[in-house]
């Protein structure tokens, strides 16, 4: 069995098991569907090279913790996953799995941790989300080390056929998009330096259109034809389409220390 179809059962297990224990039709619909537990994974193949096996990380606003489940296996117990939130501890197959120190956020953008406090903070589609994008940026530099690692991935890419057409049907569920050179502008501007970037997520996983995905027959027909995605995020201008944006940077005390 490949690597990718073990993390697959991996997930696949413990969206049964937390089913089990907890009703959420979030993790019901996602539960279901292949394609979508397949893009996570992938995803996190982006930036798995940059993650230290020792390292101390925190998955900033995590819900269910997929990324620490998928450091977990990868790294095992040399690797102390964080996680936060705004909701309540729920998720226990998730959690427990992946030996996760969970907190509770109980401010718009403040974190409960000690400066320079982690080596990587993964933001799995949580930026664009949070009320105040630049305070939650100036927090993030103030808890991670210097040289620190600062990952996001499952960002809107404004140019993407997907934003297009939930716009189109009024689903505004992203109010912020953003282009490439965009964000990593802004990660510029709050002390980060971009040092790896591109595109994710090419294929459809009717993810935001959860209704559609129930239909089996058609469920089936995305998850085979998202089989291609790994190969369409290799292909300009194709890939620029994407749904997603993916970033690393990583924290740099020189444009701290040029404010003293």
């Amino acid at each position: 069995m490949s690597r990718l179809n073990e993390d697959k059962s991996l997930l696949e297990k413990l969206y049964k098991e937390q089913l089990q224990t907890h009703s959420d039709i979030y993790l019901f619909d996602h539960s279901r569907n292949s394609a979508v537990i397949q893009r996570h994974i992938e995803a996190f193949y982006r930036y798995k090279m940059v993650v230290p096996k020792s390292a101390r990380v925190l998955d900033w606003g995590c819900r269910h913790a997929v990324d620490s489940c998928l450091m977990r296996r990868a790294f095992g117990d040399e690797i102390e996953l964080y996680g936060c939130d705004v909701g309540n501890n729920i998720y226990s197959a998730f959690h427990d799995y992946a030996q996760l120190k969970y907190s509770q956020i109980t401010h718009s953008y403040l974190l409960p941790y000690e400066a320079n406090y982690f080596d990587v903070v993964v933001g799995s589609g949580v930026l664009e989300h949070v009320p105040d994008e630049s305070a939650s940026l100036r927090e993030l530099y103030r808890i991670l080390k210097p040289e620190g690692v600062l990952v996001i991935t499952f960002l809107p890419n404004s140019s993407s056929y997907s934003e297009l057409i939930n716009r189109f049907l009024g689903n505004f569920y992203h109010v912020r998009r953003y282009r490439l050179k965009q964000i990593r502008r802004c990660l510029l501007q709050h002390g980060f330096m971009p040092v790896l970037s591109g595109y994710h997520q090419v294929m459809p996983t009717l993810s935001s259109g959860m209704a559609l995905a129930n239909y089996s027959v058609i469920r089936r027909c995305i998850e085979a034809i998202y089989n291609m995605n790994y190969f369409m995020e290799r292909v300009w201008p194709i890939k620029t389409f994407a749904a997603n944006i993916f970033i690393v940077s990583k924290k740099k005390t020189y444009f701290s220390d040029s404010w003293n």
